[in-house]
């Protein structure tokens, strides 16, 4: 994992994809490690890169910035650059899937001690959506139940446009982020959250650090 310290950070940039028939997890693994060396270490404003993998043998970047503005230049960067390149080869390119999500809580930094994230994506249900009810909620879900969780390392709510949100948790390992996630059927706050989404909207999956 590549990290630097700059302080509070606004954006978490989540892009998911599948490689290429025929080429190899090693290949992929090694490219992505070339891109982030030579490539996004570089960027200014750009703290945080884990390369990551799931269990149905998909790949994901996560990518956390000072500022939108400093993920967009790194982003509209992106093309130019031969490790770029070289790794965007092994893709499948209708299978990239990229957002770039507000972090809505202050004082955010880069995780310690984690090797699995929880991505999810939500609508609100709009007849009874609330930012800042959502916020409330989300606070309380952090207190109430993740406290309970030596293995949390950080949650926080993302916005990705005026319909989109998102929930993203850093967990200590893959076997608790599923645990944690499960318990919330079970906990009354977080069925607060879980009943202003439309639960036909929710894309959510469990990953685990490769890189």
């Amino acid at each position: 994992m590549f990290k630097k310290d700059l302080g509070s950070l606004k954006t978490m940039g989540f892009a998911r994809y599948e490689k290429r028939d025929g080429v190899e997890t090693a290949e992929i693994i090694e490219a992505a490690l070339n891109w982030r060396h030579d490539f996004l270490s570089t960027q200014e404003g750009i703290a945080m890169h884990c390369f990551l993998g799931n269990d149905k043998g998909h790949f994901a970047d996560a990518i956390m910035a000072r500022d939108h503005q400093s993920f967009m230049a790194m982003c509209e960067a992106h093309p130019q650059a031969k490790s770029s390149q070289e790794f965007m080869a092994l893709l499948k390119p209708d299978s990239i899937r990229l957002t770039a999500n507000t972090i809505l809580k202050e004082n955010v930094t880069v995780p310690t001690n984690f090797s699995s994230i929880e991505f999810g994506t939500f609508s609100p249900k709009p007849e009874v959506f609330d930012e800042g009810k959502m916020l409330e909620i989300s606070n309380r879900i952090e207190e109430n139940y993740l406290n309970q969780f030596t293995e949390a390392r950080a949650h926080f709510m993302g916005k990705i446009d005026d319909t989109t949100y998102s929930e993203i948790a850093f967990v200590e390992n893959l076997g608790m982020a599923r645990r944690i996630c499960n318990g919330y059927v079970q906990d009354d706050t977080c069925l607060e959250l879980l009943d202003i989404f439309d639960p036909e909207s929710v894309d959510l999956d469990f990953w685990f650090k490769l890189a």
